[in-house]
């Protein structure tokens, strides 16, 4: 543990090498879709299951979220720019996180910003508060908690906890003995685009600028579907697409399942894509443990949908406030 004294003589020390050190410079531009190789391997080095831990994430949303990246040796470094303000997201990677940290405390400081960083798991607070003690004020935002479940758990649907899942699934084949659940590939890319248009003409009212903002990121991750290295499944009755859902590996062990869309008039579709694209998961990566279904966007619907599945875990993230 740090004493008072060497608390405030570290901080001393930051605030020296921070407002002197020419080579804290960040140069930061649009991220493009080349810069996926050698942003997957910091990410690797990061190993988080957030589901800003994977590039796809940050690729399909960049534009959306106003986000720019530069690089401090082996850290990534993103911010975001909107209307109301300027931001920061963690610097994921691995090496020098003090040095990531200060440049982008001076990146702030020369646009007379506050440096605020957010979408900050607890491990990597830990990892802040070890390096700059007392230097943070740190804020859980509960509406963007990654929701974390068992993978098994989701393609057994198994114990009285799931029992509704299971009938839910048993009852959709019951009703419908013609279904099949199909790899996604690029022949199947029009009927999920089809079912996104069925899917946008029926849905509830839209109360989220993210909601309206998906239908275009999910047309963007079929152009780069490929590039991107999805895994995405869709679902049948007879020749009619039901269901369709896509995402891609997150960490070691995860998968971050990012978008799912059904035909509700198909009592059941959601729940089947949901088991059946995990089962071709845990077929394709046998050091699969975890699926990532994101975050609920403080929706009442969507938040009782997502316990709903009886998750293992919620990824908290925290906004984190540099103390001027």
């Amino acid at each position: 543990m740090f004493s008072n004294a060497l608390r405030q003589q570290r901080t001393a020390d930051y605030d020296t090498a921070f407002t002197c050190d020419p080579k804290l410079q960040l140069h930061f531009r649009k991220l493009q879709l080349f810069d996926k190789e050698w942003i997957d391997t910091l990410l690797k080095a990061e190993d988080s299951l957030s589901s800003v831990g994977c590039f796809g994430t940050l690729y399909l949303w960049g534009n959306f979220y106003g986000l720019e990246i530069a690089k401090m040796g082996s850290r990534l470094i993103s911010r975001y720019t909107s209307e109301k303000e300027i931001t920061f997201g963690y610097p994921m990677g691995s090496g020098n996180l003090q040095g990531a940290i200060l440049a982008m405390w001076q990146s702030a400081k020369k646009t007379e910003i506050s440096f605020v960083m957010r979408g900050v798991t607890e491990q990597q607070v830990e990892q802040l508060k070890q390096i700059f003690p007392d230097r943070f004020s740190i804020a859980e935002t509960r509406d963007t908690a990654d929701y974390i479940y068992e993978a098994q758990a989701l393609a057994q649907l198994a114990g009285n906890k799931l029992h509704g899942k299971r009938n839910h699934c048993n009852q959709f084949m019951k009703r419908y003995p013609d279904w099949r659940f199909e790899i996604l590939t690029a022949d199947h890319v029009q009927d999920c685009l089809s079912l996104l248009e069925q899917w946008e003409t029926t849905r509830q009212t839209v109360t989220t600028s993210e909601q309206t903002a998906e239908p275009e990121a999910i047309k963007k991750s079929f152009a780069a579907y490929d590039e991107l290295n999805l895994d995405g499944g869709i679902l049948f009755v007879g020749n009619q697409p039901v269901a369709f859902t896509m995402g891609e590996k997150v960490g070691r062990q995860g998968f971050d399942v990012r978008f799912e869309k059904a035909e509700t008039a198909y009592d059941g579709s959601y729940t089947m894509i949901n088991r059946e694209f995990v089962r071709f998961l845990l077929e394709k990566y046998k050091d699969l443990v975890y699926i990532n279904r994101e975050e609920d966007l403080g929706l009442e619907n969507l938040r009782k949908a997502k316990l709903s599945y009886k998750p293992a875990l919620l990824l908290k993230k925290y906004d984190v406030y540099w103390k001027e």
